[in-house]
């Protein structure tokens, strides 16, 4: 592949890249997205716990931080948006559980603080009220500070959308393309990546757990960031109707959470132990599900490890950890004129609009001209969910694609004609299927779909079955085909 040459190149396709990628687009300005992996939002957006708080659910922020002010910018953008693009956005409201005088003590304090910042859509409950709410939830809580405006969203999904979109109005999107070098020159740089040179004016570096490590190769590393993971736990579906709020209690450990939520597809999730680690080491082990369920059963004690089908790791990038998630990175270069880095941590999908805004201002100061684009559209349709169809719906679409009549996924009910559609969409990975119809999202974690799903993609897709990966690079789902056996020299 030859140079390619851009105004603007974006690295990084999760949801900040993503966004900053949408909004870039509303210009006459040339972009090119590029994302190290095979699909969108695999790093530490996937490890979201789905949640768009508005910043007033813990005492870490404050009108000082600038991460709280993206948040609270972004307030009422989110949902607008997700509704141009077609992306489930729940309102589900928080409950703060409070379980003695000193928590009740600090919860005024909170509830005090927000309605000073504008934010007053809080109230406290009393404990009868609570369990008429959450008739679940644990007898030890004697209240809870109830929040209506929390909402909840497929972070992963989102980041999608937002990249198609800004794919229609003229952004280049590269995939499974990786920087590894950076070179500055006089009014440009020259971006050396595993497919080629790209030589550009601007750089936007939305890298997520990498953000550092792009920064350090044009000595743009004017920042320092602490890796902090977290483990996820996912629950069946049977369970989804135990709860209707997200729920949280202040936990009885340092590096721990106490928090349930539910998810736009029905699962519930529960996160706990957020500590330093090494980066690159998303490992789960048995004591770590242990610990997340003993926390999680403070709040909802109807809970069984046997309803836990799948967890998870990730890391966030924070600022400064020893004092708390106070501050994120979201600035020019203080030494590299033209290059601007961005790191939220948490909470990266709430505080994702006006960020992209704040981005796109940054790249003016520093320089690019914005013309509005005037044949920018906001709008994207997602493809159609089969399972959320009337039956009338479903029989129409049936109709027109008999890959429709075709459940591959029994667990959540995906159909063929979803699979077909989401690789024309741009997925070519079992993961890229997955976060797209969640073909494997179910009880069986795809015990029963994968074959058939890597039939379907191996047919679309014109190469063989073997030749099937997981997540791209080299993970193969299938290495040789059994009879190949046969003839081998053991």
């Amino acid at each position: 592949m030859g140079q390619m040459e851009t105004e603007v190149l974006i690295i990084g396709g999760g949801v900040l890249g993503a966004v900053v990628a949408r909004e870039l687009s509303r210009y006459k300005v040339d972009v090119i997205l590029v994302e190290k992996e095979a699909d969108f939002g695999w790093g530490s957006t996937k490890t979201n716990m789905c949640i768009v708080c508005q910043g007033a659910d813990t005492l870490e922020f404050r009108p000082e931080y600038h991460r709280s002010k993206l948040v609270w910018d972004s307030m009422p953008l989110t949902e607008p948006l997700c509704q141009e693009i077609d992306v489930p956005f729940k309102r589900v409201g928080e409950l703060a559980l409070i379980r003695n005088n000193e928590e009740l003590s600090k919860f005024q304090k909170l509830k005090s603080r927000a309605e000073k910042i504008g934010i007053g859509s809080h109230k406290f409950l009393d404990q009868e009220t609570l369990r008429q709410m959450e008739p679940h939830v644990t007898r030890q809580a004697i209240g809870a500070l109830y929040d209506p405006n929390i909402a909840i969203v497929d972070p992963v999904r989102l980041t999608i959308a937002l990249v198609e979109n800004a794919g229609q109005n003229g952004v280049k999107v590269m995939r499974e393309t990786e920087v590894l070098g950076i070179s500055q020159k006089v009014n440009e740089f020259e971006v050396e990546t595993n497919r080629g040179p790209i030589k550009c004016r601007f750089i936007v570096n939305a890298a997520g757990t990498s953000v550092d490590r792009i920064a350090r190769l044009v000595n743009s590393d004017d920042f320092v960031l602490y890796p902090i993971r977290g483990y996820v736990g996912i629950f069946d579906k049977n369970l989804g109707g135990l709860i209707e709020h997200e729920i949280h209690m202040r936990p009885d450990a340092p590096g721990q959470m106490n928090i349930i939520t539910p998810s736009v597809h029905g699962n519930l999730f529960f996160g706990t132990t957020m500590q330093p680690a090494r980066r690159g080491d998303y490992s789960t082990t048995r004591r770590i599900a242990q610990i997340g369920l003993q926390n999680v059963r403070k709040i909802i004690p109807d809970l069984s490890e046997k309803d836990i089908i799948n967890s998870f790791a990730g890391f966030l990038m924070f600022r400064n950890w020893e004092v708390g998630w106070h501050e994120c990175v979201v600035q020019a270069s203080l030494k590299v004129p033209r290059f601007i880095s961005i790191c939220i941590g948490y909470p990266g999908v709430s505080a994702a609009p006006a960020t992209a805004r704040e981005v796109t201002e940054l790249l003016r100061r520093e320089g690019l001209r914005l013309e509005t684009n005037p044949g920018f559209s906001p709008f994207r349709k997602a493809p159609p969910v089969f399972n959320k169809l009337s039956e009338e719906e479903q029989m129409e679409l049936v109709t027109k694609d008999p890959g429709y009549g075709h459940v591959v996924c029994r667990c959540e009910t995906v159909t063929e004609g979803e699979i077909v559609e989401a690789l024309r969409h741009g997925a070519t990975t079992l993961d890229g299927i997955k976060f797209r119809t969640r073909a494997g999202m179910g009880r069986c974690q795809g015990g029963f779909c994968t074959p058939r799903v890597v039939k379907i993609l191996a047919r679309e897709l014109g190469i063989p079955e073997e030749k099937i990966t997981k997540k791209g690079r080299e993970s193969r789902i299938l290495l040789y085909k059994t009879k190949e056996l046969l003839g081998a020299e053991l």
